[in-house]
């Protein structure tokens, strides 16, 4: 490491245990410490630009929630649940001994960043809440495509089922940008563990509840909030909108020419709404 570079805690694949799980960690650079939190098939392989730019100026923490990337994967379904992704992000917090960061959830991960802000609010400085809630508005929509989704694993059709996740308007932006970017998607679901996708699916996603009876949760988040969404992000629009309006005081930014999977596609632009933000 040259001099005046940002050290290195953890290093890429290092674990943390929490309980009996396993939770792989990536722990960058010096500063106030930021925290990302991933989307569904993503793991935290999907902030590798994020990380680049936060890294000089922040203690930047990844890591893959329960069933993705290097974390273990529970083989029930019981080991799966929205209150689960939450109790382990206190737990990371905890284990790396951060009292208070700036926690930024990308779409599955807004879910544990938003709990966390609502009943632990002296731990989190700032709240960044990007592309989240999809389908919030049409919920009946999402958990249909969830037990689809579900279906294709049972029937052990796992090139189908990347397929279809990649026709989605979760990922299809990003995969048609050209082949290089498809088959980084791929790549990036194809990593995730089986049992981890399937029980994400089954008990998280199409369990949740919508943004749009929760209203009286977000008017009660006091930490200052900003809600980034991609312009054709067509599944979290409405959400994201609801979102910036309930919530006090938070911001909208619209991230041009992104769909979904703003992070990835528009890096720069979401990068440097995320660095203004967090100052």
């Amino acid at each position: 490491m040259g001099i005046g570079e940002p050290r290195d805690r953890i290093q890429v694949g290092d674990l943390i245990q929490l309980g009996d799980l396993a939770i792989a960690v990536s722990d960058r650079g010096d500063g106030p410490p930021v925290l990302l939190l991933h989307g569904l098939g993503c793991g935290k392989r999907m902030w590798v630009h994020q990380i680049r730019a936060l890294r000089q100026r922040f203690r930047v923490i990844a890591y893959d929630q329960r069933g993705h990337g290097g974390s273990d994967a529970p083989a029930a379904a019981t080991g799966y649940s929205a209150s689960h992704l939450a109790r382990d992000l206190v737990g990371v917090l905890d284990a790396l001994q951060i009292d208070r960061a700036a926690v930024v959830g990308f779409s599955l991960g807004g879910g544990p960043a938003l709990a966390l802000a609502v009943s632990r609010p002296e731990r989190v400085s700032r709240l960044v809440l990007a592309d989240v809630g999809a389908g919030a508005d049409e919920p009946v929509k999402i958990e249909a495509l969830a037990r689809r989704w579900v279906d294709l694993i049972r029937r052990g059709e796992a090139d189908e089922l990347v397929c279809d996740m990649l026709r989605s308007e979760l990922f299809k932006v990003y995969a048609r940008r050209n082949l290089r970017r498809r088959n980084h998607m791929a790549a990036l679901i194809r990593a995730t563990p089986i049992d981890g996708l399937r029980f994400t699916l089954s008990e998280v996603l199409a369990k949740r509840k919508s943004l749009f009876r929760l209203t009286g949760v977000l008017q009660s988040v006091q930490v200052p909030t900003l809600v980034m969404v991609g312009q054709f992000d067509y599944v979290c629009s409405k959400a994201a909108r609801l979102l910036a309006q309930t919530i006090p005081n938070a911001t909208l930014k619209i991230i041009e020419n992104s769909g979904h999977m703003a992070p990835l596609e528009q890096p720069a632009a979401f990068n440097a709404a995320l660095m203004e933000f967090l100052g």
